[in-house]
């Protein structure tokens, strides 16, 4: 027990760490990168909760499909962009409501009892896939729709401001 703990800690940490430095890259192509290993993070928090089916789909969804996506659209699109890039000052109001943020979410994740939602499945190893399938679509269904709603608005969102203004 104590060695998931262990690497629970220092995945999340690193995933913490990824994401900041893509947050924080001063060229787009390293925050790309950076975002990159922030999935791949995620992925492993994945396989340390036992969900090894969603850690894949994590990996070839996220790093194998978007991650790649966003590489070569950053490197196609942006030429001359990063050459003017200034970094900004890192402003210390920002890192506190970030730190309480964080600390609130912490507090409301050990107060609440999360493991009860979680429905029990009665589904043996060989069919735990069709049993997720069987789940995601019966279930699950408006959940679903719903993230593919705010994935469809994301890929709008970043079409608008990837459009580029003709003089």
């Amino acid at each position: 027990m104590i060695e998931e703990d262990i690497a629970f800690v220092v995945i999340s940490g690193l995933t913490i760490g990824a994401a900041i430095i893509s947050l924080e890259a001063k060229q787009v192509v390293y925050g790309a990168i950076a975002l990159a290993f922030s999935f791949l993070g995620i992925a492993g928090l994945f396989i340390v909760l036992n969900a090894t089916f969603v850690a894949l789909f994590q990996i070839i969804v996220y790093i194998g499909a978007i991650a790649v996506l966003i590489l070569f659209t950053v490197m196609l699109v942006t030429k001359g962009v990063e050459a003017d890039a200034e970094r900004e000052a890192v402003k210390p109001m920002g890192i506190v409501i970030a730190i309480v943020i964080a600390v609130l979410v912490g507090a409301v994740a050990l107060i609440s009892d999360l493991s009860t939602w979680y429905p029990s499945t009665g589904f043996t190893d060989s069919y735990i896939v069709a049993g997720i399938g069987t789940l995601v679509t019966n279930q699950y269904a408006i959940p679903l729709e719903i993230l593919g709603l705010i994935l469809g608005a994301s890929v709008v969102g970043a079409l608008t401001l990837a459009k580029v203004e003709k003089e």
